[in-house]
């Protein structure tokens, strides 16, 4: 059996709105290839007999969880192959998925949907904030071969429109929007402006320095990061989130055109990718005061680091690496071209404090738990699984479906904890595979 036909097993139990745009990126392309040939060689290799392909059946509203782990309910793949979805929300009770003709927010016990909120006709959600706060979330609509420039806030209880903007000039650029509490962040028109959350009546700007380029912002509550690029340097600069006043500025270690993405904002994270070829491509870690206290190569003995969208990276996947505390963990490719380790380092110096090799075809996602244990979801030849961790690297605990039909995983998947289990959102769907489904 080929790995399209193994992905075609899944089955729909709730009903999302019907979408109306298609989109596809290069990487995605690529990683589906060598995915593709991966899987379909593993399988070949595979003894035993045809697995069981019934369709599964939906969980009633209100049942029981069952004694083991199961796919508790799952959302057929929606739109066309290859559309990829601009990201997710978890809510507790809720969990909301970006696609690119719209919002579904389902509840997270049975799968029903709580409500949606489909994008204007012939645009496209072509950006979303990393994660929602105080019960509000940002997108942002874009035409084809127009700027990512209409921005809008969204009530996530019932997703309503709190307010809209149109932005001038280029629009958004990539991983230029945060939610930092009540307070908005957007780079737009040479500016990082901060706006009510609420409202979207502007609290201050800060305009960017002459010549420079941003690079990534994002906030919380009480920072905002903002990464600008002049000439052939760049800076990175933190201000207070409710004021904007300057809290330092620090030039990072580069001297060519660079990328660069927040991964967390306290304490201070970037991944970085510069053109040059001999230049820093590392993740690095600052402390309070902006020192640069941490440099993780993105290449090098340990592997490939998976990285965010926008940065250049040796797997040809993306991903978000996870701050806990002083440590850094991230998914590396080590040895079978897919990420198959899961690597912790210091951010006081740098250096490797554990690894952990799952037994799995690959490691594809990292989530942080609310007691503390570090989520792992993992690709096995069933389906996925979810293995938690300590911060010490230790296995505690396997969340693993009785019936893994349903729970097959694409190439570009999110975990979510949510309240009393688990959902997977898959950004994008190769073969079929379910676009969201819950691990009870």
């Amino acid at each position: 059996m080929d790995a399209v036909e193994a992905a075609e097993k899944t089955r729909a139990t709730a009903k999302p709105v019907e979408p109306s745009w298609r989109g596809s990126t290069a990487r995605s392309a690529i990683a589906f290839v060598v995915c593709l040939g991966l899987v379909g060689g593993l399988w070949a290799l595979w003894p035993g007999d045809e697995p069981d392909r019934r369709p599964a059946t939906k969980a009633s509203a209100g049942a029981e969880p069952p004694a083991k782990p199961a796919v508790a309910w799952h959302v057929a793949a929606t739109g066309d192959r290859y559309d990829e979805g601009p990201g997710a929300w978890g809510l507790g009770d809720t969990v909301v998925q970006g696609r690119v003709d719209g919002l579904s927010a389902y509840g997270v016990r049975d799968g029903a949907v709580r409500w949606s909120l489909p994008a204007p006709a012939r645009e496209a959600v072509c950006a979303m904030s990393p994660g929602a706060a105080q019960g509000v979330g940002l997108i942002a609509y874009g035409k084809h071969d127009e700027p990512c420039a209409t921005l809008v806030a969204v009530r996530t209880s019932d997703g309503k429109k709190l307010w809209t903007r149109h932005l001038k000039g280029d629009g958004l650029p990539a991983g230029g929007l945060g939610l930092g509490g009540s307070t908005a962040v957007a780079v737009e028109e040479g500016a990082l402006r901060a706006r009510s959350a609420e409202t979207g009546r502007e609290r201050w700007h800060r305009s960017l320095a002459q010549g420079c380029e941003p690079r990534a912002a994002d906030a919380d509550a009480a920072r905002t990061l903002l990464v600008e690029q002049c000439g052939s340097g760049a800076r990175l600069i933190a201000l207070d989130t409710r004021t904007g006043k300057e809290q330092w500025a620090r030039r990072l270690p580069v001297e060519s055109r660079t990328a660069a993405a927040v991964v967390s904002v306290t304490p201070a994270v970037l991944a970085v990718s510069e053109d040059d070829r001999r230049g820093t491509r590392a993740l690095l870690g600052f402390d309070d005061r902006g020192a640069l206290t941490a440099s993780v190569p993105l290449s090098g003995s340990d592997g490939d680091v998976v990285v965010p969208e926008g940065i250049p990276a040796g797997t040809g996947r993306e991903g978000r690496p996870l701050v806990f505390g002083d440590l850094l963990v991230t998914l590396t490719e080590r040895k079978e071209l897919v990420p198959d380790v899961v690597v912790a380092h210091s951010l006081k110096d740098g250096h490797k404090v554990w690894e952990y090799r799952t037994d799995g075809f690959s490691t594809d996602a990292l989530a942080r738990e609310a007691d503390g244990r570090i989520a792992v979801l993992v690709s096995t030849v069933d389906g996925g699984q979810v293995v938690l961790l300590d911060e010490a690297g230790a296995e505690r605990g396997r969340i693993e479906p009785a019936d893994a039909e349903d729970a097959a995983l694409s190439i570009s998947p999110e975990l979510i904890p949510v309240t009393g289990g688990h959902v997977v959102v898959n950004h994008l769907s190769m073969s079929g595979e379910p676009a969201v489904f819950s691990l009870r």
